[in-house]
């Protein structure tokens, strides 16, 4: 597999934030609709990552799910603005691919905005079904793995596998959770370790954290993760609420690099593309994780 290759060989550099950027450029409403209103407005950003020397660029996917789309009456569009924001991230990443230097998709796959336990308002069968379309429309549109992100209900992660497992026997699928303000603790309030313990952790390529108030909201959990598995850990930050500037963020993302803690590192909210430069830069420096690829 060419992703567990990379991550082998170095840390790979994730992409910044795609919403904040896309508000801060005065965008509103459902960003996702921009996929097909104005691909050149979302390929620009991504090729603005990839120069910053983002190895890895995610769609701009994260809230297409039919349940998500409903509050705007676009739930019927949901494969639509998946298979374009693929297909988008696709013809930039080849671009800028090399022999040297492959750069991979990552398809966006958000925890929806309805949870099976936390909040018990929809059923496992319309989750399904709405995950399904969005995983089925990122392997059409060619995307190299699934990104499950900012996940909060440890069964939504669940069948959100469960129906890329149907789809595909050999996608990669990395869980990337948020946590609480909890150290140890994701944000339905398990421990980390009951987390792993409640997704079908044998199908998943990788596991981390994203989001969160900056790096050291994420350091300490970070550490209990890699005690707890041995896969190779994701972590992409917000800014935080100070906003770090890209120096500053990149500088407390190193320490973690540097204690061989991560395989895939990057930006969440409020991060640039100069943060994802600066973050290239403390990637090349350090080895990564050492993991199991079982």
């Amino acid at each position: 597999m060419d992703l567990i290759r990379s991550m082998v060989k170095g840390i790979l550099t994730l992409d910044g934030a795609m919403g904040t950027q896309l508000l801060a450029q005065g965008k509103s409403g459902c960003l996702e609709l921009l996929n097909v209103e104005e691909p050149a407005i979302v390929a620009a950003l991504h090729d603005e990552y990839l120069e910053a020397g983002a190895d890895i660029i995610s769609t701009n996917t994260t809230c297409v799910d039919a349940l998500s789309l409903s509050q705007y009456g676009l739930q019927e569009r949901s494969y639509e603005l998946a298979l374009s924001g693929a297909k988008i991230a696709r013809a930039a990443a080849d671009r800028f691919s090399t022999t040297e230097n492959p750069r991979y998709v990552a398809g966006a796959v958000g925890p929806t905005t309805r949870n099976i336990s936390l909040a018990n308002d929809t059923t496992p069968e319309e989750l399904a079904q709405a995950y399904s379309t969005v995983i089925k429309a990122l392997i059409d549109g060619g995307v190299d793995m699934l990104l499950i992100e900012t996940a909060m209900d440890p069964q939504n992660v669940k069948v959100a596998i469960e129906q890329a497992r149907l789809l595909s026997a050999d996608m990669p699928i990395v869980v990337s959770a948020v946590l609480s303000r909890i150290e140890g603790r994701v944000a339905s309030g398990a421990t980390i370790a009951k987390f792993l313990e409640d997704i079908p952790m044998t199908e998943v390529t990788a596991v981390g954290f994203n989001c969160s108030d900056g790096v050291r909201a994420m350091a300490g959990s970070l550490k209990i993760l890699a005690a707890e598995c041995r896969k190779p850990i994701i972590a992409y930050p917000s800014a935080g609420r100070e906003k770090l500037a890209a120096n500053r963020f990149a500088k407390e993302l190193e320490p973690l690099c540097r204690a061989g803690l991560i395989n895939i590192v990057g930006g969440c909210c409020g991060t640039t593309p100069e943060h994802i430069k600066a973050v290239a830069k403390v990637a090349r420096r350090w080895r990564p994780r050492k993991f199991e690829n079982k």
